[in-house]
């Protein structure tokens, strides 16, 4: 029996790729499902014009290798598991927690950089800002797990 949906967020990071481990493992213990989740911020991905790489032809390929790391995930931890992998454009705060209410998750997984200093204040935490604006429970799961 399920008993409900995860939602991992995930990069393709090394902390990213502990907390889809985490998730997964989770999900199999308690009989859930899972929805991985990486999210593309079009402001990462402005291309280059005078290469002739515009801001579509980069998000493009960017969300194509996203969706290729994340298949490779479910297909590596997530066996038995069943499992949507969705890779939405926008703002990654925001399509968190708007998709985790919509899909009905009653957890979410996150996995942290560890960023302290002046790292922490330019790039900031999409961890903290999820634990701060999510309505439904955050598990963080550290860098150095």
């Amino acid at each position: 029996m399920k008993t409900g949906k995860i939602l991992i967020v995930a990069d393709d990071s090394a902390p990213s790729v502990k907390a889809i481990q985490f998730g997964f493992n989770l999900a199999r213990d308690l009989s859930a499902e899972v929805i991985l989740l990486s999210v593309i911020d079009p402001i990462d991905f402005l291309g280059n014009p005078d290469a002739g790489i515009f801001p579509d032809d980069a998000l493009m390929a960017a969300k194509a290798e996203v969706e290729t790391f994340l298949v490779e995930m479910k297909e590596k931890h997530g066996a038995g598991i069943e499992t949507e992998v969705l890779t939405p454009v926008g703002d990654i705060l925001s399509s968190v927690t708007k998709i985790a209410v919509q899909r009905g998750t009653y957890l979410i997984v996150s996995g942290t950089h560890g960023r302290t200093g002046l790292s922490l204040l330019f790039k900031g935490s999409i961890s903290q800002s999820i634990i701060h604006h999510s309505k439904i429970p955050v598990i963080v799961v550290p860098a150095a797990y």
